[in-house]
């Protein structure tokens, strides 16, 4: 047993009091709130109860030093120590039950995407589990001095793979064909997305799924993009890498274009680029997070951009303003429609962007600490849309 008393193990546990016991199961990966609760990056599947009175966590044995030398303020136990027979030694319900009846804990509460095997297997043996309206640890929204300082470090490595990828879009010479060429050969989204992932590493982040989307594919917002790059349109570049120590996310995207894009995607550009500054406006502890989506609203309406629907598809700022960061890189606060408001500590993004098939996509995106009278950055990046000579 661990008796560390800081961290995040000691704030998730000064959330709950006398409310009904919360259960988790899963890894860092399927379920954050591990994590933030216990101190403990978890590799595989386990268990994690908080109770009125204690707060434990069931991991496979080979797990338990390592467990129990990073878990903060908890109990480590192994299915042995729970007297789990061998032949359940690897069913995480199994572990669940085991320690629900231990603690005597016959009500828990589970985030929205709890296990529904360990759900079913529970319940079958007389638990009754709540899906928890909310978030299981609604502080988890506010960052500490610390945990800032581990999300600045993820956006740092992004702030520094950006001006790589853009580099490499800048100094792409424009060939007969239209496309952007480097090295004798054409510039690829494949080549861009490998130089912001080695960067990445080389600051101890790890980059999935990053987005280098040209022309076409810019107007889809979650597109990756693929094949040659293109001269004169518009390329949405979004990078949120994890850091591989600190488990905290950053978040930064741009939009560029090597050449001379159209007149409509620079209106688009300035568009975006006020609407993310009328958002910003409206940044402070207290602010309604539906306000600052209004801002953005209004600044693209004012500018003559609707959102709409075309033949079945939506164009136009078809997201919400923002989300929160952390150890997921989507968690609340969500920056959109609805009553919840910011608070001092959180750390959010802004990002704007618009989206019409046949023109393209523009999107600038900021990851931003909440201060009690506005905000600030937590690694400042340029802007530029026309890069290059």
């Amino acid at each position: 047993m661990s008796r560390d008393g800081g961290g995040r193990g000691s704030r998730a546990g000064a959330e709950q009091k006398s409310t009904t016991p919360i259960l988790l199961v899963g890894s860092a990966v399927t379920c954050p709130d591990l994590e933030y609760a216990s101190g403990f990056r978890a590799t595989d599947p386990v268990v994690f109860l908080q109770t009125a009175v204690g707060r434990f966590l069931v991991v496979p044995p080979l797990e338990y030093g390592r467990a129990s030398r990073v878990g903060r303020n908890l109990e480590v136990l192994t299915p042995e120590l729970l007297g789990v027979p061998k032949r359940r030694r690897r069913a995480v319900e199994e572990w669940a039950w085991r320690l629900l009846r231990r603690e005597a804990v016959r009500r828990v509460a589970v985030p929205r995407m709890f296990p529904h095997g360990v759900a079913a297997a529970l319940l079958r043996r007389g638990v009754r589990v709540a899906v928890a309206a909310g978030e299981v640890f609604p502080g988890r929204a506010v960052k500490t001095a610390e945990e800032q300082r581990k999300i600045a470090a993820a956006q740092q490595a992004a702030v520094i793979a950006m001006r790589a990828a853009v580099d490499l879009v800048a100094q792409a010479k424009i060939g007969v064909s239209g496309y952007l060429e480097r090295q004798g050969g054409r510039l690829t989204a494949e080549q861009v997305r490998s130089r912001i992932e080695q960067v990445l590493l080389e600051h101890g982040c790890f980059g999935r799924d990053t987005i280098v989307a040209g022309g076409m594919a810019a107007a889809d917002p979650h597109e990756i993009g693929h094949g040659p790059l293109a001269a004169h349109e518009a390329i949405v570049i979004d990078i949120f890498p994890q850091h591989l120590e600190y488990g905290y996310w950053g978040d930064l995207t741009r939009t560029v274009a090597r050449g001379a894009p159209a007149p409509a995607l620079r209106r688009m550009y300035q568009a975006v680029r006020a609407a993310q500054t009328a958002a910003l406006s409206r940044v402070r502890a207290g602010a309604r997070c539906e306000s600052v989506h209004r801002a953005a609203v209004e600044e693209f309406r004012r500018r003559g951009f609707e959102t709409r629907t075309e033949g079945g598809r939506p164009e136009g700022f078809i997201h919400g303003t923002g989300h929160g960061v952390g150890l997921s890189i989507h968690e609340a606060p969500g920056v959109a429609p609805g009553p919840a408001r910011l608070r001092a500590g959180n750390v959010i993004t802004v990002e704007p962007g618009l989206y019409y098939p046949g023109v393209g996509g523009v999107r600038l995106e900021d990851t931003v600490v909440v201060t009690a009278k506005g905000w600030r950055y937590l690694a400042p990046c340029e802007k530029r849309f026309e890069v290059g000579q």
